[in-house]
């Protein structure tokens, strides 16, 4: 008796499985002027008075924090303990198509609105957003934590290629 059920069971699935299938209903045509290629629209940052040339940098005690913008609209950071015995700089990894997520870096795009440079780097634990106005060869950014809550002021000076300790 068992056996007949299972040969039953077995049979009704089998049948219920190979009728044809509804077809899935379409998806909502997407709203006016919504990119749909998922793709990262970068402003190029070559009128905002931005140097490339190097990096903004700075530091808190041994902790050092280095950011490199780049002209196609994007800006590269990294933080972490510089001694000058290291081997490998920490700015060195700023490179244009650095990944994100590793060895402390990111790699994201930067909005412009008005004379603000804006821009939010992500983590495991939650975002730091950064909304900045450049000021001679510092950039003045209030640096907020979704993390922790913590908002301060932070000026990066530009130091040129080469220059970096």
């Amino acid at each position: 008796m068992r056996t007949f059920l299972h040969l039953l069971l077995a049979t009704a699935l089998l049948t219920s499985c190979t009728g044809t299938p509804e077809p899935a209903p379409a998806p909502p045509a997407p709203a006016p002027g919504t990119d749909t290629t998922r793709t990262v629209r970068l402003t190029p940052l070559s009128a905002t008075g931005l140097r490339f040339d190097g990096v903004y940098h700075t530091n808190s005690s041994n902790l050092h924090y280095y950011m490199r913008f780049f002209e196609r609209g994007n800006v590269a950071l990294v933080a972490g303990h510089q001694s000058p015995t290291d081997t490998i700089h920490l700015a060195a990894l700023l490179t244009e198509n650095v990944q994100s997520g590793w060895n402390n870096v990111h790699n994201v795009p930067v909005t412009l609105r008005n004379d603000s440079i804006l821009f939010q780097t992500m983590s495991v634990n939650g975002a730091i957003t950064y909304a900045g106005k450049l000021d001679g060869d510092t950039v003045r950014f209030l640096k907020a934590s979704r993390i922790n809550g913590k908002r301060a002021i932070v000026a990066y000076g530009f130091e040129p290629d080469g220059t970096s300790k």
